[in-house]
């Protein structure tokens, strides 16, 4: 009996198995139709590329990566043993396939003799005694870059970086060339996005082509907005989350004051796709019609992986109980909603709505408005208060003010506050926006840059008030030279632009450059070994034929001009860099038939370079100086560009 019934059980579980087998939600049968393609760069630090997965037999097509670039190198395709593997490739089985190298060929003339190359430099042979003018000052960290404006900034952590998206303020000229003062409705081009590892350096991914008005830059190519149905993409709100195993990135924006969209991205420097085809908020959505400003979203996902959207603003009416903020949970897939927003009460709210949580408590944090005259929480006009809870959808706190807007705090003529509060290695920090690079500009108009400072909170959790500065946070960690690295990775700079091509290794390329500008990044390592080599990428201009460049290295130069903490920046009181130990230079002219190209150039160093460094590059260019400005002829791309560079032990 008992043999008996050991066989009974041995069947039952073994039809229970089959049984769980074909009632798996199609999850077996499905694995076998799937198959997987991962890449092998096949060299120390390369950048990591996402596996893709496809059904069995298929070919990938457009989830196919684009060719990698290597410095130094040339890329001979994907290979599995002698096969090669493309997007039009019939793939039956899952398979690493691994990159082919081959060394490139330099498209550029031999170097000279390091004497001649150093002439270029030589003030006596009419290089500039003062190099080009920065609009911040070396060794400060704010503004975070001023090749490029940037309002309302929100920050995403991904992979120990920090990713900055912000309101893409762009110049706007009259009829004669002269700036104009910015308005939102045709100054707020698209979503402008940076990223670093340290925030003291800065790496420059361009400009989102969400909505909006038509660029005035002349460096970038209006193209076709990403999306149709929306006119404004401003006051972005950022965040990333798991679903169906990748990682996924979002950016909410803001339709000017109707609503509020989403792009989404399977990496945080896009390219972006729009999940919905249309806004995730409008004024047809449930209790969202009567909000006076229907925009700043402030997103968040919890520990639980449930996101949270906050958003809506005042209009200058009902001074404390506007009845304009609203709140809803999130669908699990960040772009449905999973219920109706609800009106809740922030008082004296006039926009900028951020929700974090911070050691297990929920903070808000808003800009109030312009009304708070004898409010008995004691806010400041167009003041950052936060609110905090133990839900994000539960009751907050009374609000308590903690920063002043930039003119009450750093000299600024600027009223417009505008802040996200996140952590970072273990730190808590603001960032907000200034019109500090504008004035540095002489301009006397509010084009908005971002910074950051840190936040220091009591042992309950509370903010303490918080002082914008010009110096900035401390560097989080030092550059690695010796893996390669985008040109457009900036601490500070004199004279240069940015501008997206598609030929760029991180599809944006340093331009504008002239003789006497220069780009520094700040807390460079070159370890103990020292480093003798260097490399760099670029494109050489197609004209004129007998175009010559040149890149001197120097570290640890300091500032000239206007220096200190507290120093305001104007179009007379202006700041750059001196002098520095060279360690080596690069001489660039394209061989005939390779002007117009992307090429690299390895040179050996003046000497070895061993520890910690400010490095700086300045530039010669046969074309000479051109006054670094405002007008539309400062952004041109007539000399050699930079793209990339790495240092070699």
């Amino acid at each position: 009996m008992l043999k008996d019934s050991r066989l009974f059980s041995g069947l039952v579980v073994l039809m229970l198995v089959f049984i769980a087998a074909g009632c798996s939600s199609g999850n077996e049968p499905a694995a076998q139709g799937v198959v997987t393609v991962s890449f092998d760069p096949a060299y120390l630090d390369a950048p990591a590329l996402s596996a893709i997965t496809l059904e069995k037999g298929a070919a990938a097509g457009s989830q196919w990566p684009a060719d990698p670039l290597r410095l130094g190198y040339t890329f001979g395709g994907w290979y599995a043993g002698t096969k090669l593997y493309t997007a039009q490739t019939n793939i039956g089985s899952t398979v690493t396939v691994t990159a082919q190298w081959s060394p490139e060929v330099s498209g550029l003339a031999d170097q000279p003799s390091a004497a001649e190359t150093a002439a270029l430099f030589d003030t006596a042979n009419g290089f500039p005694a003062s190099l080009s003018n920065s609009w911040k000052i070396w060794g400060q960290h704010n503004a975070l870059y001023t090749q490029a404006f940037g309002a309302d900034p929100t920050v995403m952590v991904y992979n120990d970086r920090a990713y900055l998206f912000a309101s893409n303020d762009t110049l706007l000229y009259d009829a004669s060339g002269q700036v104009q003062q910015i308005t939102y409705g045709t100054g707020i081009q698209g979503i402008h996005a940076a990223s670093s590892a340290d925030l003291a350096n800065w790496t420059d991914h361009g400009v989102i082509n969400v909505a909006g008005p038509a660029t005035t830059n002349p460096l970038i190519d209006p193209g076709t907005p990403l999306v149709n149905f929306a006119t404004a993409s401003w006051a972005p709100s950022a965040a990333w989350k798991t679903l169906n195993g990748k990682p996924q990135f979002f950016v909410y924006y803001a339709n000017s004051g109707n609503g509020i969209g989403v792009i989404q991205s399977d990496s945080p420097t896009g390219p972006w796709r729009s999940p919905l085809h249309k806004l995730l908020i409008d004024r047809n959505t449930p209790n969202c019609s009567s909000v006076a400003n229907l925009f700043d979203p402030g997103v968040m996902v919890d520990a639980d992986g449930w996101p949270y959207l906050f958003f809506g603003g005042g209009d200058g009416t009902n001074y404390d109980n506007t009845g304009m903020a609203r709140r809803v949970r999130l669908g699990y897939d960040m772009v449905t909603l999973s219920g109706t927003p609800e009106t809740w009460y922030v008082p004296y709210l006039f926009e900028d709505n951020e929700i974090t949580n911070i050691n297990g408590k929920y903070y808000y944090s808003y800009c109030a408005n312009w009304n708070t005259g004898g409010n008995k929480f004691g806010l400041q006009n167009a003041q950052i208060a936060y609110m905090t809870a133990s839900d994000p959808m539960g009751q907050f706190s009374d609000p308590k003010g903690i920063m002043a807007m930039p003119s009450n705090q750093l000299g600024s003529s600027d009223n417009n506050n505008h802040h996200c509060i996140f952590q970072f290695k273990g730190q808590t920090y603001i960032a907000y926006h200034a019109s500090k690079v504008a004035e540095a500009m002489g301009l006397g108009f509010r084009y908005r840059s971002p910074f950051i400072d840190k936040v220091s909170m009591g042992a309950d959790g509370s903010i303490n008030t918080i002082q914008m500065t010009r110096k900035g946070v401390d560097q989080v960690g030092n550059l690695n030279p010796y893996v390669p690295n985008e040109a457009e990775t900036i601490g500070c700079q004199g004279g240069i632009y940015t501008r997206p091509d598609a030929g760029a290794s991180n599809g944006m390329v340093v331009t504008s450059i002239d003789t006497g500008d220069w780009i520094g990044v700040y807390g460079v390592d070159f370890g103990s070994a020292g480093a003798t080599k260097f490399i760099a990428r670029v494109r050489m201009p197609d004209t004129p034929v007998d175009f010559t460049g040149a890149i001197e290295l120097r570290i640890d130069p300091v500032a000239d001009g206007a220096t200190g903490d507290t120093a305001n920046l104007t179009g007379s009181n202006t700041t750059r860099i001196k002098g520095g130990t060279v360690i080596g230079h690069v001489y660039l002219k394209a061989k005939p038939g390779e002007a117009g190209n992307y090429t690299t150039v390895t040179v050996d160093l003046d000497q070895s370079v061993t520890g910690v460094h400010n490095l700086a590059f300045v530039f010669y260019s046969s074309l000479g100086v051109h006054p670094e400005t405002v007008n539309p002829d400062s952004r041109h791309k007539t000399g050699f560009e930079f793209d990339q560079w790495q240092f070699f032990e």
